[in-house]
């Protein structure tokens, strides 16, 4: 008798196959890499020319005899390039899990073959098992290479060094990013495998799509009274922590709906864990990072938790093979 895990992989196997022949992935990956790799390019040129000013006023010093140390050398950080990446990353990457996830269930629906394949000895689990692994192969793939991609452009055009921390700490947005898009895969997936129609399965994905990741995050940005100026209200104001936290909870009410609705949006906590960790957010730059993560831990626990909620709904709900017959 064949083991369930070597059902599963032949299962994972034959959707890896489709995904590839149909270029479905090929496509998508493509228009992921285009786009980031147009916002991250322009972001290196413009540091490759701070870093060469630098150089040939070091050389200047140099050649005139004067002391180096009277060039204070600036702080370059060839990580904060990765802004429009990561969010890039949020938005197609989001829709590359949808369109994953509505494919799995459609192409078994739209042959048919949903039914008998679980009249079969072959278990509801096990079949979804192999689905969720092939695409979550799928999905770790085409974004290894966008971000091996975007590290190797970054490195390039920049002229900056990447050292071994900064390859860590790309891994770590890698592996975010990676959990992010699986759980909108998961999200996809089951709403085309819950709705009979599948053309209202999409409409719904994307719905909550343009809800989560473009509407919510943006309510939450526009809100905040201290994003309404170029660095901050507060700080250009000059108002010391201790007093900004004061003047906040004169808006306490108004400050917990906004973060409520920021706190809604996964693609926010991608970006709050990634910004912090890409050191995009000032505040975390020179900080060790163990204790970025340690203070980003919350975004953690989010991604994990709704791929946990995702996985179990998707695994414990019996399916409705009545639903899903072919229209």
């Amino acid at each position: 008798m064949i083991s369930r895990t070597s059902q599963i992989s032949t299962i994972a196997a034959k959707e890896i196959s489709d995904a590839l022949h149909a270029h479905l992935l090929t496509l998508l990956t493509g228009f992921l890499v285009a786009a980031a790799l147009v916002s991250l390019s322009v972001s290196a040129v413009a540091l490759h020319g701070e870093y060469l000013i630098y150089i040939e006023s070091r050389d200047l010093l140099i050649s005139l005899g004067k002391p180096v140390a009277d060039l204070v050398a600036p702080a370059f950080y060839p990580l904060k390039l990765l802004r429009g990446f990561v969010e890039h990353a949020e938005i197609i990457g989001a829709v590359l899990g949808i369109v994953l996830g509505y494919r799995a269930a459609a192409l078994e629906r739209g042959h048919s073959t949903l039914a008998l394949i679980l009249t079969r000895p072959l278990s509801q689990v096990t079949f979804l098992g192999g689905k969720l692994a092939g695409n979550a192969a799928l999905i770790v793939t085409a974004l290894a290479i966008t971000f091996i991609i975007g590290t190797l452009t970054l490195s390039t055009v920049s002229g900056v060094g990447l050292g071994a921390t900064d390859i860590f700490r790309i891994t770590i947005v890698f592996a975010a990013a990676s959990l992010y898009v699986i759980n909108f895969f998961l999200l996809g997936f089951i709403l085309a495998l819950s709705i009979k129609r599948l053309p209202t399965a999409l409409l719904v994905a994307f719905a909550i799509w343009l809800s989560l990741v473009l509407i919510a995050p943006q309510i939450g940005d526009t809100m905040d009274p201290d994003n309404q100026v170029a660095g901050g209200v507060f700080r250009k104001l000059d108002i010391a922590k201790p007093d900004e936290k004061e003047i906040l909870k004169s808006f306490a009410t108004y400050e917990t709906i906004r973060d409520s609705i920021e706190q809604a949006s996964p693609a926010k906590h991608f970006e709050r864990l990634s910004f912090a960790v890409l050191g995009i957010k000032d505040i975390y730059n020179g900080q060790p990072l163990g204790d970025i993560i340690k203070d980003r831990m919350a975004d953690v626990w989010w991604l994990l938790v709704t791929f946990a909620a995702l996985a179990g709904l998707l695994f414990l709900r019996p399916l409705n093979l009545t639903r899903l017959t072919k229209e």
